[in-house]
């Protein structure tokens, strides 16, 4: 229990700007249409210079067994969530967003938040590479989700072109560039890059709190419930037990890859169930529920396991 006031004071902070968007939205100073603007800032550039500055900035060599770890634990994450959506339901159309809810995480604004809270702000660089993988994967794995289900022959373009537009894949080819030609960047390029990173925390749980809805939760309250157990519990005690049980991973690499797992279902869930023919109302469902438990669940994997997650 030591790590109970440490829990605290990493979870409280994200309880009240969460709350805050929620208030900001139910007495009108923001409207959705303004929130889901705002969430494509923080999405395409907040999340991005976050990721690429974190990584820039951390001169530890890249841990490709790491990444492998983390690919490795995604793709097995994704085969069960599909065999999981298969025994849920029939309908092609929530089979895909049930996919995606059980093993798609918001580890961009809500993980890099706990990471900067868990670790220091100066020391996400563990984080932002492990963002790095997983991005990419859920980035592939989301369009795959709808494309098993939607019959016929799978679209290997979309599931590329998917992955090419990925705003954080994008800042990861940029930082490989970088590192790899050992470009030094001035502080007139840093510093606004610094700037735009510093806003992705506090709006992106704006944006959360302020878009959170429970209003036709009724109708689907079994299938919400199964994934958020599977989303939050299930799936980070199984790959964060057989990582450091097999996998000897330790330290930050640990607490990166048990925030991958442990985070809400991601907020593009919902634009992609509705680009992708998914079941949009169930996916909102998904991450409403899925955000507010989890500052629960995490407060309790802090208190009682901290010690060994940094």
């Amino acid at each position: 229990m030591e790590y109970f006031n440490t829990s605290f004071q990493i979870v409280m902070p994200l309880v009240l700007m969460m709350a805050t968007g929620f208030l900001l939205r139910r007495v009108g100073v923001v409207t959705e249409d303004a929130l889901r603007v705002v969430n494509r800032i923080v999405y395409y550039v907040g999340i991005p210079t976050l990721v690429f500055y974190s990584v820039v900035t951390d001169r530890t060599p890249a841990r490709w067994q790491y990444a492998l770890w983390v690919a490795g634990t995604i793709l097995v994450a994704f085969v069960l969530s599909v065999l999981l959506a298969r025994l849920l339901t029939r309908d092609p159309a929530r089979r895909g967003t049930v996919t995606q809810g059980a093993f798609r995480s918001n580890d961009g604004v809500f993980g890099l938040a706990v990471a900067a809270a868990l670790f220091g702000e100066n020391n996400t660089g563990t984080m932002a590479f492990t963002l790095v993988v997983s991005a990419s994967m859920f980035g592939i794995f989301g369009v795959l989700a709808y494309e098993l289900n939607r019959g016929g022959t799978i679209r290997v373009g979309r599931l590329l072109l998917n992955t090419l537009k990925n705003p954080i894949l994008i800042s990861a080819l940029l930082v490989f560039v970088v590192r790899f030609t050992g470009l030094a960047l001035p502080s007139v390029i840093l510093k606004p890059i610094e700037y735009f990173k510093h806003m992705c925390t506090p709006l992106g749980f704006l944006v959360l709190g302020g878009l959170l809805s429970f209003r036709s939760l009724r109708a689907d309250w079994k299938t919400v419930t199964v994934i958020s157990v599977v989303k939050l519990v299930a799936m980070p005690v199984l790959f964060c037990s057989i990582a450091y049980f097999l996998g000897g991973i330790r330290g930050a690499e640990l607490g990166s890859l048990f925030i991958v797992f442990a985070s809400p279902v991601a907020m593009s869930c919902l634009p992609m169930a509705s680009e992708l023919g998914g079941d949009v109302k169930l996916a909102g469902e998904l991450i409403a529920v899925t955000t507010v438990l989890s500052l629960l669940t995490f407060f309790l994997y802090l208190t009682f396991f901290g010690g060994i997650l940094v």
